[in-house]
């Protein structure tokens, strides 16, 4: 299954969140998409599988 998750940021912080989502998804991680609003904020929208669980 898909997840996405939301982080807030201002453009100097913008490397940090993009390695913090690398380092903390690894190889789940599908897609980065950053956007910038009206105000100079980025939302860094974070794309990853969910881990899978054995029952």
């Amino acid at each position: 299954m898909m997840l996405m998750t939301r982080k807030k940021a201002f453009l100097e912080n913008l490397p940090a969140v993009v390695e913090e989502a690398v380092r903390e998804y690894g190889p789940r991680l599908r897609k980065i998409v950053i956007e910038e609003d009206e105000k100079g904020c980025y939302t860094v929208w974070i794309t990853y599988e969910s881990e899978r669980q054995a029952f």
